[in-house]
């Protein structure tokens, strides 16, 4: 009997493993096809020919395209997130120029998901107010519990936390948006240390040469 049950476990293990892989497959599809053709003129039967499966099949994982669309843009806040959280643990510059590098890392492999995401936002009040605005604040949070929390160290200067999140987040987007939008490719391995290394010094240094 137990090894019946036991048995029987494994095969719902590898049954749920295959639904979670098809899944991806499909978000992945979808991702990509939204981020050429737009969330608007794509259908469902695109998405299941870029995900190599009959549309039929497409609806035993989702209801629709508007729900792989919100699942999308639930996919691309856990990686950044996870990352952000990270934040709370570091303690000195090498580990923040790290943490920039691993955003910088999801970014890429996030890149169809957060296209279609920060697309659909711009005209959907529902995907803007949701997902982006909601997840946009937990890392604002995050960034700002951070901060304060060197600040009271002595680590930092008396800065406004506030302030600083939005400062870090907008330096990071500013340096995505180029390879975002497709005008620029993404940055090599050695230019995200560069970029991190940047980010990093002008956050805890400023602009202005320091006198020794």
């Amino acid at each position: 009997m137990a090894e019946q049950f036991k048995t029987r476990q494994r095969f719902q293990e590898r049954r749920q493993r295959r639904i979670e892989r098809r899944r991806n497959e499909i978000l992945t599809a979808a991702a990509r096809v939204f981020a050429e053709r737009g969330y608007s003129n794509t259908t469902t039967r695109e998405i299941a020919d870029a995900a190599d499966i009959a549309e039929g099949t497409l609806y035993n994982y989702f209801a629709g395209k508007r729900d792989i669309l919100l699942a999308i843009a639930r996919e691309t806040e856990a990686p950044m997130e996870a990352a952000v959280l990270e934040a709370g643990k570091l303690e000195d510059r090498t580990a923040m120029i790290v943490m920039f590098e691993k955003a910088f890392d999801i970014f890429e492999t996030r890149l169809p998901f957060m296209r279609t995401v920060l697309t659909e936002a711009w005209m959907d009040d529902g995907i803007l107010k949701e997902f982006l605005v909601v997840r946009l604040r937990r890392i604002s949070q995050a960034l700002q519990a951070f901060i304060a929390k060197r600040v009271a160290s002595g680590a930092f200067r008396p800065i406004d936390p506030t302030t600083g999140a939005r400062l870090a987040m907008g330096m990071f987007a500013g340096l995505i948006t180029p390879s975002l939008r497709g005008v620029e490719p993404l940055p090599s391995r050695e230019q995200r240390r560069a970029l991190a290394e940047t980010i990093v010094d002008i956050l805890l240094n400023g602009i202005s040469v320091q006198v020794t």
